[in-house]
């Protein structure tokens, strides 16, 4: 039956990180591999309020097809809300999706042809990654620093692909407590990296589905808050800030941008949810986001705190061992000795009951083999200490393996 199946669907690969989430289903397992919120923090309650409401008042209305563009209830919420971020748009200027990944996928199906360059981070985004291939883009990774992309490299990548004849498209980035590296860009980089696109006439897709979940340090305005040529394309979620099962994302972009778009998504899903839109509209005009952001924060910060001082307790003693030290998000990154394969090293992890997700799977590159993504958000303190003591043995038990 391959015959039947597309050229493009040969390329892609199921997720490695869905895929890994089956093996840590099993009983008694501590995972730090799905980058998952915590159901704690989910308003249940007042989002029960606002659906009984909506269902009892609004039924006819709530439950109706709705426009490609979105609800304009959920934009108009999202333009005032979007104001206090210090990002001012206009309702048009704002485009509803199921999710932000779908976002990926329409940027991608509007902007992107084969073999069309687009720059990401390394490591980067692994849904983005997979976004862009599925459309066939030969994608160009850029190492990291502390601080962000290393704005030399990106733009000495840009000018080989010009060069060779390639097209390049965009730059792609996620500036704020990054998955996987959880580093966020200096304000610098942003306003460096915005001057390179425009030198080289990119578009710029920022990726934002974590800049409200700052739990330490001072907030750095996005890239789009200092665009003005419309060529920075900005997606959000309300995944990590309210429910991750709402799977509901913000797209901002303009004009021309915004047209193509419209009308790629179309096609794929005629509109978003408009009940859904109506559920996160009534909690943005609830007064409620700003307390709640609160409290989301202060669990994330306390839970990547007992990450980072477990961490320090428990790992071997090696200049060769480190690990990021997040400002705000779900994740952050260890970094092995250059011989251990982290990938084989997960078959031992899980045996000791704790599971992770192997760093090279955001490699466009295949590299990163000595590295992991750790997500704190959903395990308790207790299980934080536990299964980093586990993972620290498994480590120690690799480097002991390595030197006979």
């Amino acid at each position: 039956m391959n015959r039947f199946v597309s050229q493009r669907a040969k390329y892609l690969k199921r997720s490695a990180i869905r895929e890994l989430l089956k093996l840590t289903e099993e009983p008694g397992i501590i995972s730090f591999a799905g980058g998952l919120p915590d159901p704690e923090t989910f308003p249940n309650e007042k989002l029960a309020d606002i659906a009984f409401r909506l269902l009892r008042e609004k039924s006819s209305r709530v439950l109706q097809y709705g426009t490609t563009e979105g609800s304009n209830t959920l934009r108009n919420a999202c333009v005032l809300w979007l104001a206090s971020q210090g990002i001012h748009i206009t309702r048009d200027q704002i485009l509803i999706t199921a999710s932000s990944q779908q976002g990926l996928d329409l940027l991608s199906k509007a902007f992107l042809d084969p073999d069309d360059v687009v720059f990401v981070d390394l490591p980067t985004y692994i849904g983005a990654l997979q976004a862009f291939g599925l459309f066939q883009a030969h994608i160009v990774g850029i190492p990291m620093e502390k601080d962000g992309m290393n704005l030399t490299i990106l733009e000495s990548r840009i000018v080989e692909a010009k060069r060779s004849g390639k097209r390049t498209k965009g730059i792609y980035v996620v500036p704020d407590f990054q998955n996987p590296s959880g580093i966020t860009m200096s304000l610098e980089k942003r306003t460096q990296l915005l001057e390179i696109a425009r030198t080289h006439d990119l578009l710029v897709f920022e990726d934002n589905p974590y800049g409200e979940l700052r739990f330490t340090g001072e907030s750095i305005p996005s890239i789009r808050s200092f665009d003005v040529d419309g060529r920075v394309i900005m997606l959000l979620s309300f995944s990590k800030i309210l429910a991750a099962g709402l799977r509901l994302g913000i797209l901002i972009a303009d004009g021309e941008l915004m047209e193509t778009l419209v009308r790629v998504k179309q096609p794929t899903d005629l509109c978003t949810s408009r009940y859904i839109q109506h559920l996160a509209a009534g909690y943005l005009n609830s007064g409620e986001m700003d307390g709640h952001l609160s409290l989301i924060r202060r669990c994330y910060g306390e839970k990547c705190e007992a990450m980072v001082a477990a961490l320090k307790a428990h790992m071997p003693k090696s200049r060769d061992i480190k690990w990021t030290e997040p400002e705000g998000g779900l994740f952050l990154f260890l970094t092995l000795p250059e011989r251990i394969d982290a990938e084989a090293m997960l078959e031992r992890a899980v045996a000791r009951k704790v599971a992770y997700v192997p760093g090279y799977f955001f490699y466009p590159d295949g590299s990163g083999r000595n590295t992991a993504r750790l997500s704190f958000s959903v395990n308790t303190l207790e299980e934080i200490h536990e299964g980093i003591g586990r993972l620290a043995e498994v480590v120690e038990a690799e480097i002991a393996n390595q030197k006979l």
